[in-house]
C-alpha cells in the first residue's frame, strides 16, 4: 500500500496531486475546525497539514479576512463546507465558492433540508470550485443515486450518514466506491450509531478499519476528512493511520 499522506503541495485539482495515484501515494488525511486562528493553529498541533473549514456566516460575511487568516495558518485548506443553509440563502453558497476558488479547495454542499430532492436547486445556483453534494443522515443510496449522481453531479461521502440509511452498510459503502469512484471527490469518515453520528472513532457500531479498508482498495483519490469532534482528532488520525497501514 502507498504512504499515508497529510496534504497536497503542487495541486492541478483541489483533491489530487498532479500525477499521483492511491496506489503510490496516499490520500490528502485533513481535521476539521472554523477559519479562526486559534483552530487552525491546534489543527497543525494535533499533526494535521490540511483541515476541511467549518463556516459560519459571520465567516462569509468578512470573507476578505477569512482568506488571510487561513492564508498564513501552518495548515491548508483541503475542503471548506457551506453552512448549513437554505438553497434560498443562496449569497452564502456563492460566498463559500468564492472561497473555495481563493484557497484552492474543495467546496462541500451541505443544506438544512433532509432529502436531496432540493440538490437541483443548489446545483443551479452555480459554481466555480470542485464541489459536491454532501449525502445527508438517512439518505438512501437510491436516493443519492437518482437525485445527485445520476444528474452527473459530486457527491462527498458522509460514511456515518450512509449508515444510518442502510442497513447493508458496508456492501452499500463499496458499491459507491466501486460504481462512482470519479464522482465522489472528498469523504468525511466517521464513526456513529444508527441514530448519532460524529462520535469518537471506536465509540460507534461502524467497523472503522473494514471502512478504511474499502476506501484503501477502490480507485478514490480525493481527501478524507476525519469528521469527529476537535478534541478527539488527534486520536482518530493515530487510528486511521493504523488501518491505512494494515
Amino acid at each position: 500500500m502507498g504512504a499515508l499522506r497529510k496534504t497536497d503541495t503542487e495541486k492541478g485539482h483541489p483533491t489530487q496531486s498532479v500525477g499521483v495515484s492511491p496506489a503510490t501515494d496516499g490520500p490528502t488525511v485533513a481535521g476539521k475546525c472554523a477559519p479562526e486562528p486559534a483552530a487552525l493553529a491546534a489543527a497543525a498541533d494535533r499533526g494535521f497539514d490540511a483541515v476541511e473549514l467549518y463556516l459560519e456566516r459571520d465567516h462569509l460575511d468578512a470573507l476578505e479576512e477569512t482568506v488571510e487568516v487561513v492564508g498564513g495558518a501552518a495548515v491548508s485548506a483541503a475542503s471548506v463546507h457551506t453552512p448549513h443553509v437554505t438553497p434560498e440563502e443562496h449569497e452564502y453558497y456563492e460566498l463559500t465558492d468564492r472561497l473555495a476558488v481563493e484557497l484552492d479547495a474543495y467546496l462541500v454542499l451541505h443544506s438544512k433540508y433532509v432529502m436531496h430532492v432540493f440538490a437541483p436547486d443548489v446545483e443551479a445556483i452555480g459554481f466555480d470550485a470542485a464541489h459536491g453534494h454532501e449525502n445527508n443522515t438517512g439518505a438512501s443510496v437510491m436516493h443519492l443515486e437518482e437525485m445527485i449522481l445520476a444528474r452527473e453531479n459530486d457527491l462527498v461521502l458522509d460514511t456515518a450518514h450512509l449508515y444510518t440509511a442502510e442497513r447493508e452498510y458496508q456492501d452499500a459503502l463499496e458499491y459507491l466506491l466501486s460504481t462512482y469512484p470519479d464522482q465522489i471527490g472528498l469523504i468525511h469518515l466517521t464513526d456513529g450509531t444508527r441514530r448519532n453520528d460524529g462520535i469518537p472513532f471506536g465509540d460507534g457500531e461502524i467497523d472503522l478499519a473494514a471502512t478504511v479498508a474499502a476506501i484503501r482498495e477502490s480507485a478514490f483519490d480525493g481527501p478524507i476528512v476525519l469528521e469527529v469532534s476537535q478534541d478527539t482528532q488527534a486520536d482518530a488520525l493515530a487510528v486511521f493511520e493504523d488501518y491505512w497501514a494494515d
